[in-house]
């Protein structure tokens, strides 16, 4: 590994920082025997190639090396380094675990611009790196369309980057460590290109009454995300689990269902997705997909949208029905949260379009305008579309009279 690090010329690429000239020492430093060594090399490379999210240049050369290192059974908290990869390919999981990783928009999107422009484009952000890292001010040299397609490019080169690794992924299902077996699964997700060399993998672990609960789980709605037609070795194990004692096999068969069923998923799947989302979100528990109930929430809007109205209604309700533990403005983002789940300033709907959660928001905040004082709740209003002053919020809920 040592020669083949330094086989790259680091200091040429970009990571959030400008030169990658670090990464090298701190993928070395994850084989470190000292325990806070790693877990230091682990939070900068975090910081850098992987910044809230975001993937550099240097993302995808990164990559192979720590490849090496998943492969190796003497490498301490490989678990933590698999699960690097797959925040590398995907960015933060649970943010498309109600939808699957965008992988062919973003296939499309990167094949429309010629090379000659991505080379020009990294050529201006190095240049701009260079500027700033000496402590100068210089505007971004490229547009924000622009920045996000090369973005975009950086995203994909990583996504390939960690997928060569499946074939690594699939060994480690059977590995003996646990942990190590559930990054796998959760990373092996992501690649629904190879969904045929994943599936029989997935489906073993799944259908092992020996395996470790938490795995199957994983195993189940992975099998979900992968996507393709429902074929019946699937079904016929998520519906064994959907009709199990396991409630937390019957959510993840449920999600799974969502995925793969579209409008034709099964009602008994919709009915747990819609037991799992009545429940408080806090008291589901958080997998790497996210909050049980949140994912369930998400999953119903795709499948079953006017049951998920109606529990959003319900949740609105509830809240609504609830005294505040600091102070209405607080607790009224919550209200707003769950009334219109997509915070958006721009939907430009009259009243009587909105969901019947919506409009319960919208007809207490009319009821009690003693929640308007100085600091009242126009931040808010403003940004889920709606009007910030009393005397148009109650003319918008047609109120006048």
């Amino acid at each position: 590994m040592p020669r083949d690090l330094n086989s790259i010329d680091w200091a040429s690429l970009t990571h959030a920082y400008g030169s990658a000239e670090d990464v090298p020492d701190l993928i070395r430093a994850l084989r470190s025997p000292d325990a806070e060594a790693r877990r230091e090399a682990m939070y900068e490379l975090y910081g850098n190639i992987h910044h809230q999210g975001s993937r550099y240049e240097a993302s995808a050369y990164a990559v192979p090396f720590l490849l090496e290192l998943a492969a190796d059974p003497t490498v301490p908290d490989r678990h933590e380094v698999i699960h690097l990869l797959a925040d590398l390919a995907v960015g933060y999981g649970h943010l498309h675990a109600a939808t699957g990783f965008p992988i062919t928009s973003m296939r499309e999107a990167v094949a429309q611009v010629p090379d000659q422009t991505w080379q020009s484009w990294s050529q201006a952000m190095k240049a701009w790196y260079d500027v700033v890292s000496t402590g100068q001010r210089q505007p971004l040299p490229l547009t924000k369309p622009e920045r996000r397609l090369l973005e975009t490019r950086h995203e994909l080169a990583a996504y390939d980057a960690v997928q060569a690794g499946v074939p690594m992924f699939l060994d480690c299902l059977t590995d003996l460590d646990a942990e190590v077996a559930g990054e796998a699964i959760h990373t092996l997700a992501w690649f629904p290109e190879q969904g045929a060399a994943i599936r029989p993998g997935l489906i073993a672990v799944a259908s092992d009454n020996r395996q470790p609960a938490p795995l199957a789980e994983a195993a189940l709605v992975a099998l979900g995300l992968l996507g393709g037609a429902p074929a019946q070795p699937v079904t016929d194990l998520l519906d064994a689990n959907l009709a199990g004692a396991d409630a937390h096999l019957r959510w993840s068969a449920a999600v799974a269902w969502a995925h793969l069923g579209g409008d034709r998923t099964p009602d008994s799947a919709v009915a747990e997705l819609r037991t799992w989302a009545n429940i408080r979100e806090q008291d589901t528990g958080r997998t790497a997909w996210g909050h049980r109930s949140r994912l369930a929430l998400k999953m119903l809007d795709r499948v079953a949208a006017p049951v998920a109205e109606q529990v959003r209604a319900e949740h609105v309700a509830g809240a609504l029905a609830e005294q505040p533990s600091s102070n209405w403005h607080n607790h009224f983002n919550v209200v707003l949260a769950h009334a219109f789940p997509e915070m958006n300033a721009d939907h430009g709907r009259t009243f009587a379009e909105l969901t019947a959660g919506q409009q319960a928001a919208v007809v207490w905040l009319v009821e009690n305008p003693h929640v308007f004082d100085r600091s009242g709740p126009d931040g808010p209003l403003r940004r889920h579309g709606l009007p910030t002053t009393y005397e148009t919020l109650r003319s918008y809920a047609g109120r006048d009279a």
